[in-house]
């Protein structure tokens, strides 16, 4: 059993995280970063393993009514394929999708060595101009909440 410490000061067993998460993360980095992107202060108590498990799943719950409404509603997410180009999934949510697809097209783009994939992340650029200006969602593939605290965990 392993111990997790998240700020320097605040420790969690691998065991409590397992038991509250279902998986623990790779290391305290990801750990912090999970806590940092669901807004849980922790504090060392197992509380905080717990709100964070709850966080998670309200966000999760939310991005999979946003899916029901969409597939209900036959509204379509013309982001989708090209998030999908750059490996990032998209939600439904004008907002949350178009800072995904800035945030990662930005670092892709920072590691771009040679002028083809420069030419290739600024024609995504200019495609994500036209798709994301159309704002109507597109119906997105459920995924389950395993999959989505991994997504945060790993």
């Amino acid at each position: 059993m392993s111990n997790f410490t998240v700020n320097g000061v605040y420790s969690y067993t691998s065991s409590n995280i397992y038991s509250y998460l279902g998986r623990v993360p790779a290391n305290e980095t990801t750990l912090k970063r999970a806590f940092d992107e669901f807004n849980v202060t922790p504090t060392g108590n197992k509380d905080d393993l717990e709100k964070l498990d709850k966080a998670m799943y309200a966000e999760y719950s939310e991005q999979v009514q946003n899916q029901i409404e969409n597939q209900n509603g036959q509204k379509v997410v013309p982001w989708a394929g090209l998030m999908a180009q750059i490996g990032v999934r998209a939600t439904g949510d004008y907002e949350k999708d178009y800072t995904a697809f800035n945030n990662a097209i930005q670092l892709l783009s920072q590691s771009a060595i040679d002028g083809q994939a420069m030419a290739y992340f600024a024609g995504l650029k200019s495609e994500a101009s036209k798709l994301f200006n159309q704002g109507q969602p597109k119906e997105a593939q459920p995924i389950t909440f395993e999959v989505y605290k991994a997504q945060f965990l790993s």
